[in-house]
């Protein structure tokens, strides 16, 4: 009795690479549109609602301190103080005077932050909001106050603005290019795995290993090979002459033969069957890549039933170029 016999059909690690080569472009497609989709997604998920945008602008102002031998002053002026002084009255007050009734305290404390670096007489004023608008007055605002500042307050001579930037949208580091890759290793490793299964699920029979995999029938060889103008090759040329070769070889042994041409959609008729009967034996042919391993199995099983006895498999249509790459030669 004939079976399927996977387990010990082995891989064909040869026609797995052709097959593969014949459907690369999935892989090139997968790994292209899954790059896409990531970087859509990286995209949605980046832009922030104009509602939640910020808007940031910054100055640089010089601070002129006053003499002071002791040295009180500079210590009192550090990062930490200014911080705190912007929003107390001194400061925040000859602000809001600037600003206008548009404007809360507690928005333009919440916008501002000052900043000293290494150097004490630098002062680092950032301020962040929600619109751009706002973002430029309230830093003019706070500039302008500051200047006042250093023009009453005993500890300084002077305070001037020497930079001064327009609201820009805050925008966080781009990671498109991971995304990009992300997508693409994503898409790629998909695309082999659906391959690797569509392989492993595919019973079609197209070499001699297909056909061990379903019974130990003789494999006659490959018959009507559809010819390639560019790309005859030796090889199929050889494999059809051993075909015809086989064919009259078990004509001459065994006489009459019937050939009985699959087509995976239906069994032989009565008539036929009888005709296998009366026959010395039963040659089958199986269109290349069209015939599936279930299906054979099914013939083969209805023939046994009559004792039909079937002495030669042969694999026709194939496409030459396809043999002469698979087999090798040229």
């Amino acid at each position: 009795m004939n079976k399927i016999r996977y387990a010990d059909a082995g891989m064909d690690v040869r026609k797995l690479l052709l097959r593969f080569l014949q459907k690369i472009w999935i892989v090139v497609a997968a790994t292209v549109l899954g790059a896409l989709i990531a970087a859509g997604i990286y995209t949605v998920v980046r832009t922030v609602p104009e509602e939640e945008r910020e808007y940031r602008a910054a100055a640089k102002l010089y601070l002129d301190f006053a003499a002071d031998e002791t040295g009180e002053v500079y210590q009192a002026y550090n990062g930490y103080t200014w911080n705190d002084l912007m929003a107390t009255e001194p400061i925040l007050g000859v602000t809001m005077t600037y600003l206008g009734d548009g404007y809360t305290r507690e928005e333009v404390i919440a916008a501002t932050e000052a900043t000293i670096l290494s150097d004490l007489r630098l002062l680092t004023i950032t301020i962040t909001t929600n619109s751009p608008d706002r973002t430029d007055a309230i830093l003019k605002a706070t500039d302008q106050s500051l200047v006042d500042l250093g023009g009453s307050a005993k500890e300084f001579l002077q305070i001037r603005t020497i930079q001064e930037t327009e609201a820009a949208l805050v925008v966080a580091d781009s990671r498109m290019a991971q995304a990009l890759l992300v997508g693409g290793l994503i898409g790629l490793a998909l695309s082999l795995l659906v391959l690797a299964f569509a392989y492993v699920l595919d019973d079609r029979i197209m070499t001699p290993a297909d056909l061990r995999a379903v019974t130990d029938i003789a494999f006659l060889g490959y018959c009507d090979i559809a010819q390639d103008k560019q790309n005859k090759g030796k090889t199929a040329e050889a494999l059809q002459e051993d075909c015809r070769n086989n064919e009259a070889y078990l004509e001459e042994k065994y006489g009459r033969l019937e050939r009985f041409a699959a087509d995976n959609k239906s069994m032989p008729t009565q008539k036929q069957l009888l005709e296998f009967e009366q026959a010395e034996g039963v040659l089958l042919y199986l269109p290349f890549g069209k015939i599936h391993s279930t299906y054979l199995t099914l013939l083969l099983e209805q023939l046994s039933l009559r004792e039909c006895r079937v002495l030669g498999i042969a694999v026709k249509e194939a496409d030459s170029r396809w043999i002469n790459t698979y087999y090798g030669v040229r």
